[in-house]
């Protein structure tokens, strides 16, 4: 199948690790230019040197999408260099706890917000207006199904991540008519950063022995009996964002290994 991207420009919030980056390499090996965003200088770089070794054109993209100003200021200096972009992948998240949510601190629960709901809405203020002029464009939301069917101990981060599921339907069919798709990818477990701290943190607690059970046992959960990985998602982002899904917007598509299934 041809995805028909060579050339575009797209850019990946959160791409300095983890599925962010991952999507960021397959973009580039369909031909794709790529701004890296993160508020993370450092992480910015270390793709940016991978990119480089594929062989790929990259540019930094250092600001903190939970900004308005910041954002718009940033995506202004990025069409002056690229002339336009094209693909908006809304990625970057944080998880900072992963506990109950009547124990949980209010202002961690604020910043998980302002990330992943707040920072789609800036980024989508800042870009889709110069989508809406050329009468071309495709935005990709990375959500969780989490925040689909419910998941104990992710209230915070579930909440956010359906601020954008509902989101990600509404303004598609605002922007639709201008000839630009938003859809979301919506991943069960996967093998990112934030799963591996959250891994992590289990073996400090339980022990290596117990926290591999309870890896097991989360795996037989999953018809595929496996934890996704981050080349899972981003092969779907990528076909989103490619002409032959020019038909697909307002949808949720789970990659998930078969977790759930929702209607």
């Amino acid at each position: 199948m041809e995805l028909n991207l060579k050339g575009r420009v797209a850019l990946v919030t959160g791409g300095g690790s983890g599925i962010g980056r991952c999507i960021a390499q397959t973009f580039v090996r369909e031909g794709v230019r790529v701004v890296i965003n993160d508020v993370r200088q450092a992480a910015i770089d270390e793709t940016l040197a991978l990119i480089k070794e594929q062989g790929g054109e990259a540019a930094s993209g250092c600001f903190d999408i939970t900004d308005l100003d910041a954002t718009r200021k940033a995506v202004r200096e990025i069409e002056a260099g690229f002339g336009k972009i094209d693909i908006l992948v809304n990625n970057a998240a944080v998880l900072q706890e992963h506990g109950l949510f009547l124990e949980s601190d209010p202002a961690k629960c604020d910043l998980e917000i302002k990330v992943a709901l707040y920072g789609t809405m800036n980024c989508c203020r800042a870009i889709v207006p110069g989508m809406v002029e050329r009468n071309y464009g495709k935005v990709v939301n990375i959500v969780t199904d989490a925040a689909r069917v419910g998941q104990a101990r992710q209230c915070n981060y579930s909440a956010a991540k359906g601020g954008v599921i509902s989101f990600t339907k509404s303004f598609a069919k605002e922007v639709g008519p201008n000839n630009i798709n938003v859809n979301a990818v919506s991943p069960g477990a996967t093998n990112s950063p934030i799963r591996q701290e959250m891994v992590r943190q289990l073996v400090a607690k339980l022990g290596q022995e117990r926290a591999d059970e309870r890896e097991e046992k989360v795996k037989r959960m999953y018809a595929l009996r496996r934890i996704g990985e981050p080349e899972d998602v981003a092969n779907a982002v990528v076909y989103l964002a490619s002409e032959p899904a020019r038909h697909i917007t307002g949808q949720i598509l789970s990659v998930n290994g078969g977790f759930a299934m929702p209607g």
